[in-house]
């Protein structure tokens, strides 16, 4: 196509509006066309601006993009007579159900994805994962030469194989939010303890099981998980860890045996507020070099455990900090 066709001389906003309706075989096959073309679509194709992505929901077979407009994209696939549907729907409506003969809505979704996977140019700000998925983008990826990048990654409803199965697919080295919701109770998955990427993160958030000891934790910034006990040992290691990190914001782990209050009293001092009769025990810690923020340690009704860093203008009064 020469540049002074008919599509490359509108304007800027009508090639955008174009794109817009086109699905993700058309922009592809659009990029083969020419260079100014390409150049175009790779500056200002939909994707440029995806957020989050999310593929699979619960028992459905779905690809959802949400853009940092706050605008969506959900493109279906369900089974029909010799092949399946494919069915789109955005914020400004939603365009005529396409057939697809002889495919399987698996697969198509697998097609999709794969072709949006091959145009981005920057790591995903979010990719959740559901297990209806999980296996057939796995058999996908073992024929990719390349590793997924995201900075969040939510997997939802896999078992323990499948998450040992599908992490080496992804770049450790980019992956620095993991969130995983497990479809069975774990227990301690020390085999994901000794992977890289539960080293490189940043944040984890888990459901479901436990971690083995406080210590696993310690590089982190935020976590929200379990764990079988946490001993006042425990808490006061948490407590010095987290005080020495400038980096450190949130932590909050539940117990499956009652949390000792007496013995972190001896360790801690007294609380430095108490509410709920006692079900609540709070200690605010000065962090030294900083006059703005406190370490709040919190003890809920023997159960919850959560250490927090917090501006001092939140702390409520009548409560001290402790040097």
């Amino acid at each position: 196509m020469t540049d002074d066709s008919s599509l490359l001389r509108l304007p800027v906003v009508t090639k955008n509006r174009i794109l817009y309706f086109c699905d993700y075989l058309e922009i592809a096959r659009l990029r083969n066309v020419c260079h100014s073309l390409r150049n175009h679509i790779d500056l200002f194709k939909p994707d440029a601006h995806v957020k989050d992505v999310s593929v699979g929901n619960m028992e459905n077979t779905v690809i959802i993009f949400e853009s940092d407009n706050n605008s969506k994209i959900w493109i279906g696939y369900k089974e029909a007579d010799d092949g399946c549907t494919v069915s789109c729907k955005t914020h400004m409506g939603s365009p005529p159900v396409t057939t697809i003969s002889g495919l399987d809505p698996m697969d198509v979704l697998m097609q999709d994805f794969k072709i949006y996977l091959r145009h981005l140019k920057t790591p995903l700000t979010k990719l959740k994962l559901d297990e209806v998925c999980c296996n057939p983008l796995l058999q996908m990826m073992r024929s990719q030469t390349f590793k997924l990048k995201t900075n969040k990654l939510h997997l939802s409803e896999l078992s323990s194989s499948q998450i040992l199965a599908i992490l080496p697919f992804f770049d450790a080295k980019c992956l620095k939010n993991l969130i995983i919701e497990t479809g069975e109770a774990l227990g301690v998955f020390q085999e994901l303890f000794e992977t890289e990427y539960w080293r490189n993160a940043d944040q984890i958030r888990l459901y479901y099981f436990r971690i083995a000891n406080v210590r696993q934790i310690s590089h982190l910034k935020k976590f929200i998980g379990h764990i079988s006990r946490a001993t006042a040992t425990d808490v006061e290691f948490l407590k010095n860890t987290f005080i020495r990190s400038p980096l450190f914001k949130r932590c909050t782990m539940e117990v499956d045996v009652d949390i000792d209050v007496l013995s972190i009293k001896e360790a801690f001092g007294a609380p430095s507020f108490d509410t709920m009769e006692g079900h609540s025990n709070r200690w605010h810690f000065h962090i030294p070099n900083d006059t703005t923020s406190v370490l709040l340690v919190e003890v809920f009704c023997k159960k919850i455990l959560q250490i927090n860093r917090i501006n001092r203008s939140v702390v409520i009064p009548g409560a001290w900090i402790i040097h």
